[in-house]
C-alpha cells in the first residue's frame, strides 16, 4: 500500500534569483513577513517555501508585473512505499 503525498509550493529557480539580486523587492517582502531584509536574502537562498504564500506571491507578482502561474513550479507527486 503506497500513499501520495503533494510536495509544497516552489517558486521557479530564475524567480529565487530574481529575489536575491533585487533588493527594492526583498525589502517588499520583509515588509509583509516581517522580518529583516538578509533573512528574505537567506530564504531565497534555500529556496523556501514561505515565498508561496497567497501575500508574498501577490507582493512578487506585481513588482515584477507577471501573473502567479508563471512563478510558481509545478508541484511534483512524491510517492511513499
Amino acid at each position: 500500500m503506497s500513499t501520495t503525498t503533494t510536495k509544497k509550493k516552489q517558486l521557479k529557480d530564475e524567480i529565487y534569483t530574481i529575489i536575491r539580486n533585487d533588493i527594492p523587492l526583498r525589502e517588499k517582502i520583509a515588509a509583509q513577513l516581517s522580518i529583516q531584509v538578509q533573512s528574505v536574502y537567506l530564504l531565497a537562498v534555500r529556496k523556501s517555501t514561505k515565498f508561496s504564500l497567497p501575500f508574498v506571491l501577490d507582493v512578487i507578482s506585481e513588482h515584477l508585473r507577471k501573473p502567479q502561474e508563471q512563478l510558481i513550479d509545478e508541484p511534483k507527486e512524491l510517492s511513499n512505499v
